[in-house]
């Protein structure tokens, strides 16, 4: 009866391990120095915008939002999907002197700003997926209205399965006074 309840004790042990690591220790996202850019204008259409890169953050993590799926009903993102978050703050430097591309008449320094990222392994671009933007239509992703002046974080989530970025490179989808439709 001693044996029964050994080994019942050992086993209980193993699968509280197995839980601590599973839903504790490999659901963390890992927080790695990745090489970033930042103080610099984004280019768009062959120019340098006047939206300037504050700061860029990365790590490994998680896809926050629900599960998402297609028209048809094929599950195009799923809530939790491991991920590389980039995280990007700019500021809006157009002004009424210098207009943004698409000026809106109604809004003459108002930007809508439409980012996604690449993935690099040394020059190597890696496989990844915007999860933002997957399943909907070209001009989709992430995005902010900046007034000039003003600045927006965004958070990019690229979903792949490399586990060896070493950098990024954050790119404009979109940069203008009117969205795109």
């Amino acid at each position: 009866m001693r044996h029964k309840g050994v080994v019942l004790a050992t086993v209980c042990v193993i699968i509280a391990v197995v839980i601590f690591f599973q839903f504790i220790v490999f659901r963390m996202p890992v927080t790695e120095p990745f090489q970033s850019a930042a103080g610099y204008y984004l280019p768009y259409e062959g120019n340098l915008s006047k939206i300037f890169v504050v700061s860029t953050n990365a790590s490994y993590g998680f896809y926050p939002y629900a599960t998402r799926t297609s028209l048809g009903g094929v599950t195009v993102v799923t809530h939790q999907e491991p991920c590389f978050i980039i995280s990007v703050t700019m500021r809006n430097d157009y002004s009424s002197q210098f207009p943004p591309p698409y000026t809106n008449p109604h809004y003459p320094t108002l930007v809508v700003v439409i980012l996604t990222g690449i993935l690099f392994n040394g020059s190597n671009q890696i496989d990844a997926t915007d999860l933002l933007r997957v399943g909907l239509f070209p001009n989709a992703g992430e995005f902010a209205s900046i007034n000039s002046g003003e600045s927006a974080t965004l958070s990019l989530y690229l979903g792949t399965n490399q586990r060896d970025v070493t950098s990024f490179q954050v790119v404009p989808i979109f940069i203008g006074g009117t969205p795109p439709p």
